[in-house]
């Protein structure tokens, strides 16, 4: 009876414990693209964590203030790193989706918002409206500004300008809540992540394979992530500025067509096994080419040589010089990785250019290093420093 008790009890607290995870669980999918990004975003800073972490330090503040000094270079990170990038990416936003909405013809959602901002500033107002002044409505009398407001016209511009308004706040405070969770999330993981591997695994890997299963996993990301994706986005940014830049000396005939969109495209490129970017910047050479012939200015054609030489040493062999050192080890088969590049945007959304990369890294390691010990109930375990995680 007493073990029938105990057993009851073992059970009830194992379905409580479920229905908490579920919870957990059911919040985090809420923020899954916010979470996703700030996995890459922790992957691609973790590197650059690790190099201030090796440099010398007053060894009383390594004995003693160890939880501190790890704060010190998570802020440090993400001020000479994480920030600058995330300024960078916001910018470069900023100059895609105009250009992408101008491809479409601007009759999406965002073109919508913002001829709604546009009316709230000021265009398209009401007949009783045009050409008033401020002025103009304290020199009125009551009876006049109360007609005035009574307008049919007037009041369903009032109701559309405040509606854009809080929508503008709406906005913000969403953008503002992601962005905390981004920097608060990749902060903790990168000064308390070690800690809750260790206590996982010293708590619910008894036989080590959960821990040969992680490390292979970390690994694959780490290069995924911080060399392939990172590199992916450095490039896109820098074939944006290069590109406008040239726009700006450029004489028309060989100016590059929605240049902003083409930059981002030539980091989107990179992630191709093989040809690369040169996929991109090749047939805008080969376009900006025609179009110098057949405009007959000879001073054209050596803008297009620049574009080319511009493209080929500042966007392609610079970034992939200074990044691709650090992408070594790659386990997973680059057509795979080439389809889940491909997949995941389109499956999950924009996030699942991270998220499609992270789950085929999930699945291949399973059946490398999980799926033989399922089988056989053998594994080969190695003692690791948790502190690589």
């Amino acid at each position: 009876m007493k073990y029938d008790a105990a057993l009851r009890r073992r059970a009830l607290f194992g379905v409580g414990g479920l229905g908490l995870l579920t919870a957990v669980v059911f919040v985090l999918i809420q923020f899954q693209a916010t979470l996703v990004f700030t996995v890459f975003l922790y992957y691609a800073s973790r590197p650059i964590y690790r190099k201030l972490e090796n440099l010398s330090f007053p060894s009383q503040l390594q004995r003693h203030h160890l939880p501190y000094r790890r704060q010190v270079l998570a802020v440090t990170t993400i001020a000479i790193f994480l920030l600058p990038f995330l300024f960078l990416l916001t910018y470069t936003l900023v100059l895609v989706v105009p250009e992408i909405q101008r491809i479409v013809g601007g009759n999406g959602p965002g073109a919508a918002y913002l001829s709604a901002l546009q009316s709230a500033q000021g265009s398209g107002l009401p007949t009783p409206l045009v050409g008033l002044e401020f002025s103009d409505l304290l020199a009125m009398n009551p009876q006049e500004v109360t007609a005035i407001l009574n307008d049919p016209a007037v009041q369903a511009w009032a109701q559309r300008t405040v509606a854009t308004l809080l929508d503008s706040v709406g906005l913000i405070a969403t953008a503002t809540l992601h962005g905390f969770i981004v920097l608060a999330g990749t902060y903790y993981l990168l000064t308390d992540g070690s800690r809750l591997v260790s206590w996982f695994l010293d708590n619910f890997d008894e036989s080590g394979i959960v821990e040969s299963y992680a490390r292979s996993v970390d690994a694959e990301l780490s290069s995924i992530l911080f060399g392939n994706i990172l590199n992916a986005f450095v490039t896109g940014i820098i074939g944006i500025l290069v590109f406008s830049g040239y726009n700006l000396i450029a004489p028309g005939a060989v100016k590059v067509p929605f240049a902003p969109l083409v930059g981002a495209l030539t980091g989107a490129g990179s992630l191709i096994p093989v040809v690369g970017m040169k996929i991109v910047y090749f047939p805008v050479g080969a376009l900006l080419a025609v179009a110098a012939v057949a405009s007959g200015q000879p001073d054209a054609f050596g803008f297009v040589i620049l574009f080319v030489v511009l493209a080929f040493v500042v966007v392609d062999t610079i970034p992939d010089f200074l990044i691709r050192p650090y992408v070594s080890g790659n386990r997973t088969h680059v057509g795979l990785l080439m389809f889940a590049y491909i997949l995941g945007p389109i499956v999950f959304g924009f996030y699942g250019i991270f998220l499609g990369p992270i789950l085929l890294v999930l699945v291949a390691q399973f059946f490398r290093t999980i799926a033989p010990y399922v089988l056989t109930g053998q594994h080969s375990y190695r003692q690791s420093n948790l502190s690589d995680y």
